[in-house]
């Protein structure tokens, strides 16, 4: 999700985000989905509009990353290899809120509590 306000606006009728600070939630993979393994970073991402989904791509350790709506696997974490070295563990509460948050397919009310840890984090 995006922390900081990103312009809108749309080429014939896909609509598209100018790029901004994105935040991204990464779990390792091979580990256990939990509040441990979850991790969040933030990455300059601009998304367009692909049928009925807001895609972009994002570089993570050098490679880049297809991220799709909240958090950059459509409001759950991306699994990955190797976490980025800028990446910081997702504090306990944050998930906790993310994991009741009753979001689905985005980012639930725990949205705007995830955009003011990521601005003063990164």
């Amino acid at each position: 999700m995006y922390i900081n306000k990103t312009r809108t606006y749309y080429v014939g009728t896909a609509q598209c985000a100018a790029r901004g600070r994105f935040l991204i939630l990464a779990q390792l993979r091979d580990k256990p989905c939990n509040a441990e393994n979850t991790f969040a970073f933030v990455r300059s991402v601009a998304m367009q509009q692909l049928g009925h989904f807001m895609m972009g791509r994002a570089n993570v350790n050098g490679r880049w990353l297809t991220v799709s709506g909240s958090y950059g696997n459509d409001g759950l974490p991306m699994t990955i290899d190797k976490l980025p070295q800028d990446a910081k563990p997702l504090p306990r509460e944050l998930y906790e809120a993310w994991n009741k948050g009753e979001g689905w397919n985005g980012a639930g009310n725990e949205a705007l509590a995830m955009r003011n840890w990521a601005n003063a984090t990164f």
